[in-house]
């Protein structure tokens, strides 16, 4: 029984957590509610997984990517298996596939106004 309130009360922390720690933030004009929909349920919960299972990886084959030379730089291997899997999974609008709360690409790259 103190299992399941242990897992419940986790599972209930971890998707609270983003609406504890937003920000007042106009942002873009909001999706639609379908769109919404279909980002929180179907896209998020594996983004999450895969975010754990891409960062792993990157951790696991660390000492053999670290000493070639993939683990530095700007445009390196950190972050396309830790940055943006984790960016793409957190940092954007419900229903918002390209762009993040901070008003940049998934990649970090500043996102240019238009207008």
């Amino acid at each position: 029984m103190r299992i399941l309130i242990c897992t419940v009360l986790t599972a209930v922390t971890l998707l609270a957590a983003p609406a504890a720690m937003a920000e007042r933030d106009d942002g873009p004009e909001p999706a639609s509610w379908w769109l919404m929909a279909i980002d929180l349920v179907l896209v998020r919960p594996p983004s999450i997984a895969l975010s754990f299972l891409s960062t792993g990886v990157f951790v696991a084959t660390l000492p053999i990517t670290y000493p070639i030379g993939a683990a530095t730089g700007p445009s390196s291997l950190p972050t396309y298996m830790v940055a943006f899997p984790w960016r793409f999974a957190t940092s954007r609008y419900y229903g918002n596939f390209y762009e993040c709360r901070d008003h940049r690409n998934l990649l970090g790259a500043k996102i240019s106004d238009k207008g």
